[in-house]
């Protein structure tokens, strides 16, 4: 990675953010951007500082708002190489925080969208009152499709087709290092070998063994219902732009083995900066 570039994660909900962030900041020791960041009023501060926690290092800064980018921006967060990962939902949003100078290298780890979406209304049943009292039926209905795919392209509202399909895959070639929950061990491999991660001792590895395999940062055991269930089928059909995506990505994990294990292939650049393209929103009729 180039010495002025800033690793940005692409956090999916219920896609082991919570998870990496934990890694990053118990076991590495790295100063990261995300929600933390911007708590107790430091949402406002005027000065970009490090805010030191017991669970590891922070900017004070909120990247998990398109409110908190901005304020990240006018920080200088980018340009202060502070922050050795950023970590934020919006992809077409926190371009603004990059120059020519100071491009932002993305990567993620996506979930099966019909698993992440069962797991994230666990998840919300333990957070809010109002979804304790949905069936799963009724959240699928209320809780939005497709989200993948609208968040890379930025079209949020309105009906989705093959078109918007093809303007995310595209992102997803061009501009990320791709993992996969489902084959997280080698995914996390990948990462620390891009970014030049490196555990200084056997109890930072042994922490982040712990972490990314055992502990699980938010796990949420749940039921799962059968592969024969309605809404099994519901949710596919309702987010059926999201699982064409990920069986593209799935094949991009395969096709970006090469750029670990042929020293000879010409590295992709993955980066994106402020004068980059934005993936051009159809009009919805």
């Amino acid at each position: 990675m180039e010495l002025m570039d800033t690793a940005i994660f692409w956090h999916v909900p219920r896609s082991a953010g919570a998870t990496m962030k934990s890694v990053l900041t118990t076991c590495l020791g790295k100063v990261i951007a995300t929600d933390a960041g911007g708590l107790d009023g430091h949402h406002l501060d005027e000065r970009l500082e490090i805010i030191r926690k017991p669970h590891g290092q922070f900017l004070n800064v909120d990247t998990t708002t398109t409110q908190g980018l901005k304020h990240a921006k006018s920080l200088g967060v980018i340009q202060s190489k502070a922050a050795a990962v950023i970590f934020t939902p919006f992809i077409q949003e926190s371009t603004i925080l990059f120059d020519r100078n100071h491009r932002g290298r993305f990567f993620t780890l996506l979930r099966e969208p019909v698993d992440r979406i069962i797991s994230l209304y666990y998840f919300r049943r333990m957070e809010k009152e109002e979804v304790r009292e949905q069936t799963l039926d009724e959240f699928i209905q209320t809780s939005g499709e497709n989200w993948m795919v609208r968040m890379l392209t930025g079209c949020m509202s309105g009906p989705l087709d093959v078109i918007h399909l093809d303007a995310a895959k595209e992102i997803l070639r061009s501009k990320f290092l791709v993992g996969l929950i489902e084959t997280k061990t080698e995914s996390f491999r990948r990462f620390e070998e891009y970014f030049g991660w490196k555990f200084p001792s056997p109890v930072s590895q042994t922490c982040k063994n712990n972490m990314y395999y055992f502990e699980w940062h938010s796990k949420n055991p749940h039921p799962m219902p059968a592969e024969d269930d309605p809404v099994i089928q519901k949710i596919r059909n309702l987010n059926m732009w999201d699982l064409a995506l990920y069986e593209y990505a799935k094949q991009l994990f395969e096709e970006q083995e090469a750029l670990f294990w042929d020293k000879s292939s010409d590295q992709i650049a993955l980066t994106w900066t402020s004068t980059a393209e934005s993936v051009e929103k159809r009009e919805n009729p």
